[in-house]
């Protein structure tokens, strides 16, 4: 019995400190998977013109200056994967019809490695 009174016992105070830091770094885990998973399914759409497009490049990257959302102009560079649907109106078309200066409509979404293109709508000219 006398070796049972020997044992160091754990203060209370380190174990509520312990408990929560475990707690908080927990939370932080869940709010970082919440915003990765949250960024990837969210469409994001911007209507401009084309600044650049690097077909060079693998993936290919377009560059669109344009509105999105409200009255902000803003610029994004996103990148082209294979099975992307590029439209001129109804019709499919390929990436090598269209030019800088164009106007378009891009979709895109954001992943862990940057914004990626769902569509692209050729406008007319």
């Amino acid at each position: 019995m006398k070796s049972d009174m020997n044992q160091p016992r754990p203060s209370l105070l380190g174990v509520l400190v312990i408990g929560a830091a475990l707690c908080v770094a927990l939370a932080g885990l869940g709010s970082f998977l919440t915003s990765v998973y949250a960024a990837s399914n969210t469409v994001h759409e911007i209507s401009g013109t084309v600044e650049a497009l690097n077909l060079a490049d693998d993936p290919a990257v377009i560059v669109v200056r344009g509105q999105r959302g409200g009255n902000d102009e803003t610029v994004v560079g996103a990148v082209l994967k294979q099975g992307t649907t590029i439209l001129r109106g109804k019709k499919r078309i390929g990436l090598d019809h269209i030019r800088a200066g164009d106007k378009v409509t891009v979709k895109y979404i954001k992943t862990r490695d940057g914004l990626t293109v769902r569509s692209i709508v050729l406008h007319r000219n």
